[in-house]
Parts: structure tokens; C-alpha cells; sequence
């Protein structure tokens, strides 16, 4: 089945049909063709997708960005390892409260975008993203789990601002593993600063 098959039956599930564009923007709808006719680019932002992500999407095999925000969705399901193409995905202002383990499958996922979902504590499958290098759980309510943070190879920016963290294990940082890290509008116990000279650009 061609991409441009895949995308007739992704419209069909969707309020307005698609449109192809040239470029993908944080406001616009629509999708990115490459000189093969593949999709590279999807916006389905506010598609009204009730919570689920229709499966027409994961047979996108060479889908690089994916923005999926505002749909009500409450899980992402497993076949999201199918999409081993995928750099960029904006999930933000959803109901996510977890990730699936084959997350990890994303060899070549590099920024993160999870901010305004339902997340208490950071989910143990972030850790196996080896090529992640930005990670953002803004505006959610997560106290556990920032320990999984470090465990990704090639994490450097954090954004963790406006959730319930009171500790963070900043004895784990080693050097320069992180470029920024954002802590701000959290309920820090009191911090010493001992690890400051590992981090770029600290924020708390």
C-alpha cells in the first residue's frame, strides 16, 4: 500500500481531509511528501481522534516528524515501534499517563514533547531511548522516575518544569551529560548546588 493510500484512509477518519504541504509548521495540518512520494511530515493536531491513534498511521514507515497533540489520547499502543523513522513527536495536552516498552524501539527518536498530559512519575522506557537528546514533561504531575532520565545515552535537555518533583537525583549526573535541565515551579527540597558545574544551564 502507497503512503498516498494510507493518508486516503488516515482522511476518512478525520474531521477534514488532509492537505499536502511543503513545510510543517507548530500551527498547520497536513503532511510532507519526499521525492519518493513517502510521508516524512504529519500534523494531525486537534483532529478530534476520541483517544486513539488510528493504526492507518504506524504503516508510515519512513514518518519522521509526527505532532499529535490536543486529541484526548490516553495510551500510545505498541505498533509505535513500527515507526523506526520517527526523530520529532509532539504528544503534548493529551491524557498520556505511560509509554509503552517498545518506545525504545525508536532508535532514531531525538526530541520528546510530552508536556500537559497526565504523568506522575516518568515512565522506566525514556531510559532506552538512545539517540533522545530533548525531553519535555512540562505541566504534569510527576513526583517519581527521574533517575530513567539519566539513563538515556544522549539526553541533554530536560524540561521538567511545573510538576511535583521534590527531589531530583542530581548525584547520578555525571559530567556534562546534560545542556540544560529545568526544574522550575517544583516543590524542591533545598539544593545544595554540588552538581551545578555538571549542567550547562540549570533552572530550578
Amino acid at each position: 500500500m502507497s503512503d498516498i493510500t494510507i493518508i486516503e484512509a488516515l482522511n476518512k477518519r478525520l474531521p477534514r481531509p488532509l492537505k499536502q504541504l511543503k513545510k510543517i509548521s507548530w500551527i498547520t495540518k497536513g503532511y510532507v511528501l519526499n521525492d519518493n512520494n513517502k510521508v516524512t511530515h504529519l500534523s494531525i493536531l486537534k483532529c478530534r481522534l476520541n483517544g486513539t491513534i488510528p493504526q492507518e498511521l504506524f504503516q508510515l514507515k519512513e514518518l519522521q516528524y509526527l505532532d499529535i497533540r490536543e486529541n484526548g489520547l490516553k495510551e500510545i499502543p505498541q505498533e509505535i515501534e513500527l515507526l523506526t523513522s520517527l526523530k520529532y513527536i509532539d504528544i503534548r495536552n493529551n491524557q498520556l499517563s505511560d509509554l509503552p516498552a517498545s518506545i525504545g524501539q525508536l532508535t532514531q527518536l531525538q526530541r520528546f514533547y510530552l508536556g500537559q498530559n497526565n504523568y506522575s512519575s516518568v515512565p522506566k522506557a525514556v531510559g532506552h531511548l538512545n539517540a533522545l537528546d530533548l525531553i519535555d514533561f512540562s505541566d504534569n504531575q510527576i513526583r517519581s522516575g527521574c533517575e530513567y532520565l539519566l539513563d538515556a545515552p544522549c539526553l541533554r535537555n530536560i524540561y521538567l518544569n511545573n510538576n511535583e518533583i521534590t527531589s531530583f537525583p542530581f548525584s547520578q549526573v555525571k559530567a556534562n551529560q546534560l545542556e540544560e535541565l529545568v526544574l522550575i515551579d517544583n516543590p524542591l527540597d533545598e539544593y545544595t548546588g554540588t552538581t551545578r558545574d555538571k549542567i550547562n544551564r540549570l533552572v530550578l
